[in-house]
């Protein structure tokens, strides 16, 4: 019987620690480019594709529809709090790089700095220069 706790316990222990270690689940994340606001996010369509590789598809929109954030590619799991990106990701504002469409096509890395709850890319550069950044996010 004392053996059976200890094998419980262990398949518990470990069972928690690696859902701690993958927060990526599948399913509907919030998605935000701060130009457009936090506070009226986003969608993005996260599934699984095979062992940690996933697909992501999805977008935000200003009320008027005329300033987006688009994403769409792969995303590895590197980490608990790091995902790399594989696609395209398409921002547009009025403001920004002559209201321009900002194209990143590529990889990119995505991070979960400290207690964060989303992962930011870090690669954020909009494509004006100016040192005018994206903060462009996917939430747990």
């Amino acid at each position: 019987m004392k053996h059976i706790y200890s094998l419980l316990f262990l398949l518990i222990t470990g069972y928690c620690a690696h859902a701690q270690e993958e927060p990526l689940q599948e399913g509907v994340h919030n998605f935000t480019l701060q130009w457009i606001g936090w506070n009226t996010p986003g969608k993005v369509q996260i599934d699984k594709k095979e062992n940690d590789i996933y697909t992501i598809k999805g977008e935000q929109r200003s009320v008027d529809r005329t300033e987006y954030a688009t994403i769409n590619g792969t995303l590895q799991v590197l980490s608990a709090r790091e995902l790399l990106f594989e696609g395209k990701i398409q921002t547009r504002t009025n403001d920004n790089n002559n209201g321009e469409v900002c194209d990143k096509t590529g990889i990119y890395h995505f991070l979960a700095k400290g207690d964060r709850k989303y992962w930011r890319l870090q690669e954020m550069d909009n494509c004006e220069g100016n040192n005018v950044v994206d903060y462009v996010d996917i939430y747990f």
